[in-house]
């Protein structure tokens, strides 16, 4: 009996240790960013290109995103106002690092 316990207590262990590492691999949660959304939702369009190092928006804003023929959309409504839109795009959208700047707004959170 006292194995078993020894045992659970170990392997629950291993488990907590897995999660905080796999947490702090992500580094962030999407969420504190912003939410994908459909490109048809966008009121505006930005175009990235090899060459874009940032890009502004606003707090509330939708925008689609067309990147080496690759579109999406972002809504920018989370809590960080710097961030690398690589978090939110789409797997092989980016194909280098893209800073977002969000600028605050009346009813944004900061």
């Amino acid at each position: 009996m006292k194995n078993s316990n020894t045992l659970r207590i170990i392997g629950a262990a291993l488990i907590a240790v897995a999660s905080v590492s796999a947490q702090a691999a992500v580094g962030h949660r999407n969420d504190l960013l912003g939410a994908a959304v459909t490109p048809e939702q966008a009121s505006r369009t930005i175009d990235v290109s090899s060459k874009t190092p940032y890009v502004n928006v606003e707090y509330g804003e939708v925008v689609r995103f067309d990147a080496n023929g690759k579109v999406f959309a972002v809504k920018f409504d989370g809590v960080r106002d710097t961030f690398k839109l690589n978090a939110l795009a789409p797997a092989g959208a980016l194909d280098h690092d893209v800073r977002v700047y969000v600028a605050p707004t009346v009813d944004g959170p900061y």
